[in-house]
């Protein structure tokens, strides 16, 4: 299966997602090539074709190829108005252009033409300085099935000084795409940025100087063009070429994900989490029911039967994951799943550098080996590492190096990149029960640090508890759950100040529990085998494991789950001591991500566009130009941050629109001259 875009001969860019190019056309007609459209036409400029008109030829392949690498200054895109990239090709066949890169509604990548050699797509002088996408497109809601329009949602927006709408892009050509790029960013040496301007967003028009490094719409190098529209999402290419990407790690039902969302909209998006962790049964942050220290949230997700789907977990981040333990379904505990990832995390927001650390705890099983479904599982096996495990010198052993520890089911010691969204594993199950009572399928998410991530004021930060033992022992912490002085009372005689359900109502109805999503309190973990879990058995007459067998067989079941030990302190950087920063993880990345959302728009080259009204008088310019090209290479004429429609209402009605004014759209040859990003003609 490749990887690979292919820009000559050998050389090859392996972006980490499958690629179906030209070269597989002979074993797969289905697979679109510009080598072979079967009607002898050439739709694209040969490198060698070019470099013999511009030095006279006589270069080496590789001096060629050379060239054209510093040839290339820019990524252009484009939308196709298609509802597959099947339709796309055909149409570029029939209209004598052509693209390189051609990414699918469902994130699908197709080359039909080598990087090396230059497609037809943008108009001169910015075909042989560019590389040309064609994102799947449909434009317009009656062109495809209700229910995916309703989910690409309907933008509106003001580009070249005219109104436009279409749907937007599915989140899977967003991943290809940001694949793509950074591949192409890399391998031509192009400029991290787009089209930005003085204020600070991306220019609507068209660029008053087209000779930008960088990636860009069609809408910026010709006026006569609105590609690749409105419902493009430039901030999150922004992010994701210039900065760090940040996504929750699963996505529950009906919410939107950190990485899915304008960052505008991130902090009223993450309240379907927020209200998710604080309804639930336990798992809240930072104290649990049993009155200690939760470093983490509970992400439950909906109960799964053995014929659906497993729930995938994502890397919040990017980073590298130093340590997992990865056991079958057999071997857990009646509490449920003791599997976990840990993540370290050293990434650079707005030049300050930020090292945490990631926990995922109660991931299910999964096949190990080459094998394996899971890229870093795979990754783990390739990397050379012991053949076997150390000499334990009669101690059990719970931590070793390399995937033999993995296999063995210890927890691995290893060094893992991995990227933001990448697949880490699947939900697994839990219970806080020592007898399984009340088991979920769920994920318990944690962001640890051994300094303070953020000192803005947007988190508060508790350094009162300096206990060893996991009971929580601030008074500051214990006072925003309850004022009453008997209640608090209780922590100076040992006892709890609030029962299991008092917790539970407290977050499912105080507005108090708001609060506490923006604390950041330092204390032991629950991870550590050095911790002392002894206080959580102590007085209290209404506390659930207030009977000593209860408590035993509680303190029995849990040290399966215990990962943190000496080994993995050393491995992991973690700080010695055991004490960290806990922060409310979905609170931590939104605000990371906001973060990183205004400085993925600081760029160094800021540009202007054409106003309004130059842009309208730029199209005529524009599209006589275009004729002129189009003449010549003997091609059709012709080969949009802003509103959003989300009404439902609002894409039924311009379907219904849609569908009455243009029945069989497809096969009109207006459409045909005008509808992939260019204005419409005149009637």
């Amino acid at each position: 299966m490749s990887t690979y875009l292919i820009f000559a001969g050998d050389a090859r860019i392996d972006i980490g997602r499958r690629v179906f190019t030209y070269r597989e056309h002979d074993a797969d007609p289905r697979v679109p090539s510009f080598y072979a459209p079967g009607d002898g036409r050439r739709r694209f400029t040969r490198l060698r074709d070019v470099l013999t008109e511009l030095t006279g030829g006589g270069d080496s392949e590789a001096t060629a190829q050379g060239k054209r690498r510093s040839m290339v200054k820019r990524v252009v895109l484009h939308h196709d108005g298609m509802p597959t990239s099947a339709g796309c090709f055909q149409v570029l066949v029939q209209r004598n252009l052509s693209t390189h890169l051609m990414i699918d509604h469902d994130g699908t990548i197709w080359q039909p033409l080598a990087l090396s050699d230059i497609a037809w797509h943008a108009g001169d002088p910015h075909n042989g300085e560019s590389v040309g996408i064609d994102l799947c497109n449909p434009v317009k809601p009656g062109r495809i099935d209700l229910a995916e329009a309703q989910q690409r949602g309907l933008y509106e927006g003001l580009i070249n000084g005219g109104k436009v709408k279409s749907l937007g892009y599915t989140e899977a050509q967003y991943e290809s795409l940001l694949a793509v790029l950074e591949g192409l960013i890399s391998f031509f040496n192009l400029r991290r940025q787009a089209p930005v301007d003085e204020a600070g967003k991306v220019v609507r028009n068209k660029l008053v100087n087209t000779d930008f490094l960088g990636v860009v719409g069609h809408q910026h190098i010709s006026a006569n063009k609105w590609d690749p529209g409105p419902g493009f999402d430039w901030e999150r290419i922004l992010i994701g070429i210039r900065g760090n990407r940040f996504f929750f790690p699963v996505t529950l039902p009906g919410a939107k994900n950190l990485a899915h969302v304008p960052k505008r909209e991130a902090k009223t998006q993450a309240e379907a989490y927020f209200r998710h962790i604080e309804s639930g049964d336990g798992g809240f942050f930072p104290v649990g029911v049993n009155q200690a220290w939760h470093s983490g949230v509970h992400l439950v997700t909906p109960a799964e039967d053995d014929k659906k789907a497993r729930v995938p977990v994502l890397a919040p981040a990017d980073g590298v994951i130093v340590a997992a333990r990865v056991l079958p379904r057999r071997q857990w505990e009646k509490m449920g799943s003791p599997n976990m990832v840990l993540l370290r995390h050293d990434l650079k927001i707005r030049d300050v550098k930020r090292t945490f650390w990631t926990v995922l705890s109660h991931l299910d099983g999964e096949k190990l080996g080459r094998e394996s479904d899971i890229k870093w599982i795979k990754d783990l096996e390739a990397q050379d590492g012991p053949a076997g495990l150390p000499d334990a010198d009669g101690r059990a052993l719970t931590s070793a190096e390399g995937a033999v520890a993995l296999k063995s089911g210890l927890v691995a010691l290893i060094k893992v990149p991995v990227k933001a969204g990448d697949v880490l594993g699947h939900v697994g199950r839990f219970s806080p029960d020592p007898d399984g009572e009340g088991i979920a399928d769920l994920v318990d998410f944690a962001l640890l640090s051994a300094k303070p991530l953020i000192t803005d004021g947007t988190f508060e930060l508790d350094e009162t508890d300096d206990d060893p033992g996991l009971l929580c022992n601030s008074r500051h912490v214990w006072k925003r759950y309850t004022e009453d002085p008997a209640e608090l009372q209780g922590l100076i005689d040992g006892g709890y100040p609030l029962a299991p359900p008092e917790v539970r109502d407290f977050y499912a109805s105080n507005r108090r529990a708001e609060d506490l999503r923006w604390l950041a309190p330092r204390h032991v973990t629950e991870y550590s085998d050095e911790t002392d879990f002894s206080g959580l058995f102590g007085g209290g007459v209404d506390f659930e494991w207030a009977l000593r067998e209860k408590a035993e067989r509680h303190l029995k079941r849990i040290r399966p789950f215990l990962w943190w030990d000496k080994g993995v302190t050393a491995h992991a950087g973690l700080p010695k001591e055991r004490f960290v920063y806990t922060w409310h993880p979905i609170a931590l990345l939104t605000s990371m991500a906001i973060e990183e959302a205004r400085s993925a728009f600081e760029v160094d080259e800021k540009v202007k566009g054409f106003s309004d009204e130059d842009a309208r008088k730029e199209r005529l310019k524009d599209a006589a130009a275009e004729r002129e090209v189009a003449e010549k290479q003997g091609s059709s004429i012709e080969h949009g941050v802003f509103g959003r429609f989300d009404d439902t209402k609002d894409i039924q009605e311009t379907a219904q629109d849609a569908d009455a004014d243009d029945d069989d759209d497809f096969e009109l040859e207006n459409w045909m001259r005008w509808e992939q990003g260019e204005w419409p003609p005149p009637d």
